[in-house]
């Protein structure tokens, strides 16, 4: 593969031993989980999401670990989990999903020349870079002007383009305008709010119709319920995402319960 930061991840992924990395005495892992065609009522892809297992042997996402670290470590950290993903996904790929993957906005912003390294590690666990869909998480990023660069060069190099989180407090329309990304993925925390009443089912509505007004695809993320299910249907969402149709596992499970959930 050559030398770079594509590299030093791999490494870290071979090191720990394919299935899992270590990092600051903690082991991380990759839990997927399906995103379901409302259309077409099965399985569009899955996203890889890190699972941090302490030293206490507890379980929990990996947000943590990344906050407490420097932007150097951060960069390496997120291309170790994008190696360790793409690995991970190679061992069950059913060879016609999508695999999303978070990417934090400062890595992005400096990959900006690495689009060729990323395609390249891609393809090193067999994948071709038009299966992959880069989710931006949505916070804040210190340059705006590297970040739409990188993700050209991620569109150059054949990949999809998300914005993960949207609806959060650091939700921009603006960046969505700039960055024209094939999907955005309304946060868990929407659906949650119109489900306590602290949020219309129009405003829901209304934000897709902006998000698909874009360009966008829309999946809505944190469907719990039956009835969380129909509200976003109704609101026009073209994907869907939550514990209703799949929970998040090391394996590709209940497709068909998800399917099934989703035709009734």
């Amino acid at each position: 593969m050559g030398e770079g930061i594509a590299h030093a991840a791999e490494k870290l992924v071979r090191a720990g031993g394919g299935a899992s990395i270590d990092w600051m005495g903690a082991r991380i892992g990759t839990h997927f989980q399906p995103i379901f065609d409302v259309t077409r009522r099965a399985c569009l892809g899955f996203e890889a999401l890190a699972r941090l297992r302490g030293a206490d042997g507890g379980e929990s996402s990996a947000e943590s670990l990344f906050s407490g670290v420097g932007a150097e470590s951060r960069g390496l950290l997120d291309w170790a989990c994008r190696a360790l993903h793409l690995r991970n996904f190679a061992t069950v790929d059913p060879g016609d999903r999508m695999l999303f993957m978070n990417v934090h906005p400062e890595a992005a912003a400096r990959d900006a020349r690495r689009g060729r390294e990323l395609g390249n590690l891609i393809r090193y666990y067999g994948l071709a870079p038009r299966r992959v869909c880069i989710e931006i998480v949505e916070t804040a990023c210190s340059d705006d002007g590297a970040l739409l660069e990188a993700v050209r060069a991620y569109r150059e190099m054949g990949a999809r383009i998300a914005i993960d989180d949207f609806g959060i407090a650091c939700s921009d329309i603006g960046r969505v305008r700039r960055l024209r990304p094939d999907i955005v993925k309304v946060d868990r925390s929407v659906i949650a709010a119109c489900a306590a009443g602290a949020m219309r089912r129009g405003s829901l509505r209304a934000m897709v119709e902006e998000l698909r007004a874009s360009g966008a695809k829309v999946v809505i993320e944190g469907v719990e319920t039956r009835e969380q299910l129909l509200w976003a249907v109704e609101a026009g969402a073209q994907y869907l995402q939550g514990i209703h149709l799949a929970a998040p596992g090391p394996r590709l499970e209940e497709l068909d319960a998800g399917q099934v959930r989703l035709a009734a």
